[in-house]
């Protein structure tokens, strides 16, 4: 006979998470929630709700930070350490087309700075299983360069710069690729995000 188990609905389990976790955890989490359908004021108004109070203004960072665009978990830890490192918040998925057509939809854009960042994990690269059929890693690689030279060459875009997982976890590496790139972050007084 199987037994009952209790669960909770997606509002609270989000809840939950942002209060329970550092942001490097809620917030990807809660990324996925407003994709499944979870509504940040109603998340928000459940975290209010609750009694706790350590873990609350963690809690409502990780709710603002939290966007149903965000198109990876890694790219979800990437616009925390963005935001730990006072970088402005990027706009994210956005398109970008010329003359030929569409030329893609980029992890972040700083519209402001005419910067784009992508997030590069290394699974696209060396997973076949995220490759189109008959594809090789060089492949992917040749249509990723071609595809960056297209995004350069825009109106718009006067810098594009790549960070993956050790930026996201290295400040100083993090603020000195933004720099690089024409992103000026401002220092923070308090660390309060993890």
């Amino acid at each position: 006979m199987a037994k009952d188990r209790l669960l909770t609905d997606l509002v609270s389990t989000a809840a939950d998470l942002a209060i329970s976790y550092e942001l490097r955890i809620s917030v990807p989490a809660l990324d996925s929630a407003l994709r499944r359908g979870a509504a940040r004021a109603d998340i928000r108004a459940e975290v209010d709700a609750r009694n706790a109070v350590h873990g609350r203004h963690r809690a409502i960072t990780a709710i603002e930070l939290a966007d149903a665009a965000s198109g990876s978990p890694g790219e979800s830890v990437g616009r925390v350490a963005l935001d730990e490192v006072g970088a402005p918040r990027p706009v994210l998925q956005q398109e970008f087309r010329d003359a030929d057509g569409f030329i893609g939809r980029v992890d972040f854009w700083f519209p402001d700075q005419g910067v784009i960042l992508e997030f590069d994990g290394k699974a696209k690269y060396v997973d076949p299983a995220l490759r189109a059929a008959g594809t090789t890693a060089a492949d992917v690689v040749v249509s990723e360069k071609r595809r960056e030279d297209r995004l350069r060459r825009h109106r718009d875009v006067r810098a594009v710069g790549r960070f993956g997982w050790p930026e996201a976890h290295d400040a100083e590496a993090l603020r000195a690729l933004l720099q690089g790139v024409g992103v000026r972050t401002t220092p923070r007084s308090f660390t309060l995000l993890r």
